[in-house]
């Protein structure tokens, strides 16, 4: 195994462990840290960040388990590209997924049936860190 690849393996683990080891409240924090109150209102399926600042208070969110496995996917894209471009993935069309919103698809469809498609293109957005092409320079 590369040592890109092992990066990307124990970046992938220490993501799933902090993210399911996590209180929910510290979970929901991170997750307003990486992605902003009213992305993670989003992925919580509720129309104001009221209830997002609530649950980082201790009120339990409906949608617990899909807030760890954003924080999981946000955690491993931000080590690897950083907190700017993992709010960019959960808000952009993503071709990985047929062109459909990471954070929409969190909100809309059960967890369950999404989980792998949006790992695969998380895992992939992540590595592209280690893979981009360089920067041509005109000689």
């Amino acid at each position: 195994m590369e040592a890109s690849e092992q990066f990307e393996v124990l970046g992938a683990v220490a993501a799933h462990q902090e993210a399911m080891s996590l209180p929910v409240e510290l979970v929901v924090r991170k997750l307003v840290d990486l992605l902003g109150a009213t992305t993670v209102a989003v992925i919580g399926d509720v129309k104001e960040t009221r209830a997002v600042q609530q649950w980082a208070r201790g009120r339990a969110p409906q949608r617990e388990h899909a807030l760890r496995f954003a924080l999981q996917i946000a955690s491993m894209i931000a080590t690897a590209s950083g907190s700017e471009m993992a709010k960019a993935w959960f808000h952009g069309a993503n071709p990985v997924l047929d062109d459909e919103v990471p954070m929409l698809l969190l909100r809309d469809q059960p967890l369950n049936e999404i989980q792998g498609r949006l790992l695969t293109a998380a895992r992939s957005f992540a590595a592209r860190g280690e893979t981009a092409p360089q920067e041509i320079s005109q000689a």
